[in-house]
């Protein structure tokens, strides 16, 4: 690396011509079936407890959010973050009041259109996912209750926003992969389950919002932006969610699905004119 003449900033160097010498080598990690290969020709390393799902394509020049485990609030034991903070186990309470948790992702949305997606390998008793403010009193409350909070929720397919649900779409299990559209230059957000967007939803729709779950706009919340996040609202249950924002992830994706400027890699299509949560795409579309 060097530093960059203009900003300052630590920067990675080219590796075009490069020569490792006698005994260097170069890790790209770009094949997944095989992530000790020596792109210089050289001799493999052996890997070890990795696996194709291991591969990530984030790096030092484009990063990827994660889930925040500085965010991590239940009102009583902490999530147990793993994979790279890409999969949260929640904690369990000790009684009917301090059981609530939720866990928010690393960027804050203000702007453009986004998709990640999301699997809850165990959906405990109560299990959520959406988007939500933020509030400083997190840990105080039910990720359902929030004003500016809009979450999909496992066991009855409703959107529960404020205190109170509505009829949305279907329930999900362990085996569904939900997928999040969130349109801020339209305040709209849809869900899908298994590539199908629920309620008929169409996120190419606009500002007609077909299907759409309207939201209040980021600036007019407590914290002016959006999270990504994932909970529960049950003290004696716990649940895993996995997530995918397009830099790598725990759950296994087949297709290889890529947002309009060739960034993610998803198990569906992501609606045109949505793009992965990443670096590159938050300085041009956010």
């Amino acid at each position: 690396g060097e530093f960059d003449s203009d900003s300052g900033i630590w920067k990675p160097i080219n590796v075009s011509g490069l020569t490792a010498g006698t005994n260097g080598f170069y890790l790209d990690f770009e094949d997944s079936s095989n992530l000790g290969n020596d792109a210089f020709g050289g001799t493999d390393l052996t890997e070890v407890n990795l696996t194709a799902i291991d591969q990530s394509t984030d790096t030092c020049t484009n990063n990827f959010a994660t889930m925040n485990p500085l965010d991590n609030y239940p009102i009583s034991t902490p999530g147990t973050f793993s994979e790279g903070n890409l999969q949260i186990v929640s904690g369990q309470g000790s009684s009917s009041s301090n059981g609530y948790s939720h866990f928010t992702g690393t960027f804050g949305l203000t702007a453009g259109k986004w998709y990640w997606e999301a699997k809850c390998t165990d959906t405990g008793a109560a299990s959520l996912i959406g988007i939500v403010d933020k509030p400083a009193d997190a840990a105080n409350s039910s990720l359902n209750s929030y004003t500016y909070g809009y979450s999909y929720r496992h066991s009855d397919g409703d959107i529960y926003n404020n205190g109170s649900g509505a009829d949305y779409g279907n329930s999900y299990g362990t085996s569904d992969i939900i997928g999040i559209a969130l349109d801020l230059d339209n305040n709209k957000l849809y869900f899908s389950k298994n590539g199908t967007f629920q309620n008929s939803g169409d996120p190419t729709s606009g500002a007609t919002g077909t299907g759409a779950k309207s939201i209040t706009a980021a600036a007019s919340t407590n914290t002016g932006f959006y999270f990504p996040v994932v909970g529960d609202t049950d003290y004696s249950d716990t649940s895993t969610w996995q997530l995918n924002f397009g830099g790598g992830s725990p759950i296994s994706v087949s297709s290889g699905n890529t947002d309009g400027d060739g960034f993610g890699n998803f198990e569906f299509a992501v609606p045109s004119g949505y793009f992965s949560l990443c670096t590159k795409n938050l300085s041009e579309y956010g």
